[in-house]
């Protein structure tokens, strides 16, 4: 395996609960969906949650 990158960093947290890594564009994608908020484990403020996974906005997927 290749050695990662100095600003590589985890999906999963020390905590072991994983992060998804979304772009701006992606999350918008949800949350322009009329039915996101209809689901409980979604929630679009701090701490942004899609299906009860915490979700961490990147820049691009380079970001880890």
């Amino acid at each position: 395996m290749p050695p990662l990158s100095s600003d590589f960093h985890r999906d999963q947290g020390p905590d072991g609960a994983f992060a998804l890594h979304l772009t701006p564009a992606e999350w918008r994608s949800f949350l322009e969906d009329p039915g996101f908020l209809d689901e409980p484990d979604n929630s679009f403020v701090q701490p942004r949650r899609l299906m009860g996974l915490r979700v961490e906005i990147v820049p691009d997927h380079s970001f880890g």
